[in-house]
């Protein structure tokens, strides 16, 4: 792994941090009203705009909201609760975001959970010690998302960072890194707000009483905090409790203990340079997520962030804050590599929080606030709004019901090379090389490695902790024209007229020199239906999923990573052929005169 942490865990021997401590941890029952945030101006870097066909608008996420938002914060001391099974008792300590609200107004509760940082620190000096010893100072990673905070809290959301330092400091010791104990922690936090929102009680007194709405709760949780949501949401799915979580969205999170997220939406954020869980792991939250529940009501969605780090997220973690143990987890050992942070391509500061104000608080102002506007953004049918910064994918897995999604192939076994998931005939042509590849322990590797490359990282490989196997994948390979994958469909199957789109995941293979240095691929979607007719699209002009990844001349570096994204095209694209009647759904590789790419999960959507 590369940076100064791997996957979660600080190396607390060096900081690029000079200056003093300034914690920024006010008194319990402190309010401190403010107006709605400003717009956070993002960095230099500008996002390219397709050539392609028009995509739906949606509204631009930028904006703050209409409420003026106040804050308040509470603190039961470092040692206030005891976690079953942790080995010392945490602290209970937060700060919340509102609104301003107008008598009558119940608004919903979003919680945020940092990830694991230094606990302790002053000027050069920081440590994972609990509580802090007196030369040092709390590291308060939890204020690091009020920027967030602020910006949700002014369209209508009551929002609580929670401090995790306690966990941080001995979550080693335990056989699950301290997910667990994340998840009671969360549950901790989530009881006292109920008492305050229904009968009040200290420090806020009957400040939040009836101000909350308890059947709309969303979580975030970054790094290690990630897989510490996603564990409260495995641990009380179908729990009778008195608040109903209803979003779950892991921002660079871990994935250790490889949980799946069931009825409940999922949004999975994924910095391309990342520099602490540098391997992406948690795309397997996606992966694990998407046919673990027949039936599964919830969506499941990625947004692959080029350019963005792990630290950028948090501002306590980022060097502006002037923090003990702040700095830039990407590019700092790589200098001249893609994550490097003089290339154009990189995220800063402002840039990279612009794209977390865009979509962590679209996510829940869609799944929460229900703002139906914002789904072509996550569903991949609408680019980002122009105010967001650098390059931002999509990948969008619909809700398992007949209306809204029909798998084609989920290319993830090989029976799925000769009966696809409607039980119709599936026919290869003229590929030189197709499997399903499944990178574990032992097994075969999905990048075929005959270029030299400074990375060969397979986010959906298997788990490097406990050696949970990865995803399975088609990997298709072809050298002149009429390549295919032909996927027939049987009887009842054909009538495609009430989706929308036509999608799967792609990754190309930039080890493979069947693919050129630098060039994108392409291939067609062809339809053809009970009278012979055929259409067929070219998916170039619909996505960026298969560019050529960026990739450095170094030995080693963060990136590339064979990481699949999606891949869609809308139906009304295909035309001159009957959608009540279509009888095969074809992948043509013939754009290219030869390639090498990894595809999965071959379905519509509505």
């Amino acid at each position: 792994m590369m940076g100064t942490r791997s996957r979660g865990f600080p190396q607390l021997a060096r900081t690029a941090v000079t200056a003093a401590v300034t914690a920024a941890v006010t008194a319990a029952g402190a309010l401190a009203a403010a107006p709605a945030q400003a717009q956070v101006r993002a960095g230099p870097v500008s996002r390219p705009q397709p050539a392609g066909p028009p995509t739906p608008a949606v509204p631009d996420p930028m904006p703050p909201g209409r409420y003026r938002v106040a804050s308040a914060t509470y603190d039961f001391g470092d040692s206030a609760v005891a976690i079953p099974g942790f080995p010392i008792k945490v602290e209970l300590r937060g700060v919340v975001h509102y609104p301003v609200r107008p008598r009558g107004h119940r608004f919903p509760l979003v919680l945020f959970l940092h990830g694991r940082h230094a606990t302790c620190g002053s000027g050069e000096e920081i440590s994972l010690d609990w509580p802090c010893p007196k030369r040092l100072r709390p590291i308060p990673s939890y204020r690091g998302y009020d920027y967030l905070a602020r910006h949700l809290a002014s369209h209508g959301y009551v929002v609580v960072s929670i401090s995790a330092n306690a966990i941080n400091a001995r979550d080693n010791e335990v056989q699950d890194f301290g997910m667990a104990a994340r998840a009671r922690l969360i549950q901790r936090h989530l009881e006292r707000w109920h008492r305050w929102g229904t009968v009040g009680g200290t420090p806020f007194g009957r400040r939040f009483v009836g101000a909350i709405d308890f059947s709309r709760v969303g979580a975030v949780g970054h790094s290690r905090g990630g897989e510490g949501v996603v564990a409260y949401a495995a641990g009380h799915a179908g729990r009778a409790l008195p608040y109903a979580l209803r979003a779950v969205l892991p921002l660079a999170p871990t994935d250790f203990a490889r949980h799946a997220v069931t009825r409940v939406p999922l949004g999975v954020m994924l910095p391309y340079c990342d520099g602490d869980v540098s391997d992406l792991q948690g795309v397997h939250f996606y992966d694990d997520s998407r046919y673990a529940l027949r039936g599964d009501p919830a969506a499941k969605h990625t947004v692959t962030v080029f350019g963005a780090n792990h630290n950028f997220f948090n501002t306590v973690w980022s060097p502006a804050s002037g923090q003990p143990g702040a700095f830039d987890d990407a590019g700092w050992r790589n200098p001249g590599g893609v994550c490097d942070p003089g290339r154009p391509t990189r995220l800063g500061e402002a840039g990279q929080r612009a794209v977390a104000i865009a979509y962590v608080t679209s996510f829940f102002r869609y799944y929460l606030g229900r703002e139906r506007r914002f789904g072509p953004l996550w569903t991949g049918a609408a680019l980002p709004p122009r105010s967001v910064p650098g390059r931002v994918l999509v990948t969008y897995h619909a809700p398992d019901t007949p209306r809204t999604r029909k798998d084609v192939n989920r290319l993830a076994s090989p029976r799925d090379l000769s009966v696809d998931a409607l039980g119709g005939p599936v026919t290869l042509r003229g590929l030189t090389g197709a499997r399903i590849c499944q990178n574990r322990a032992g097994g075969a590797a999905c990048l075929s490695l005959t270029r030299r490359v400074p990375s060969q990282s397979e986010p959906h490989a298997d788990s490097a902790v406990f050696g949970t196997p990865g995803t399975p994948l088609f990997k298709a390979q072809w050298r002149g024209g009429g390549a295919q994958l032909v996927n027939g469909l049987p009887r009842g199957q054909r009538d495609l007229r009430r989706y929308q789109a036509v999608q799967f995941r792609a990754a190309i293979d930039f080890s493979d020199l069947r693919n050129p240095l630098g060039v994108a691929q392409d291939l067609r979607i062809v339809l053809v239906d009970g009278r012979g007719r055929s259409a067929g699209v070219a998916v170039a002009p619909y996505t960026r999923a298969l560019a050529f990844p960026p990739m450095a001349r170094l030995k080693r570096d963060l990136a590339p990573h064979f990481l699949l994204d999606q891949v869609r095209v809308p139906l009304r694209a295909f035309r001159g052929v009957d959608l009540a009647d279509v009888r095969a759904v074809k992948l043509v590789f013939d754009r290219m005169p030869s390639g090498s790419l990894g595809i999965s999960d071959l379905l519509l959507t509505s």
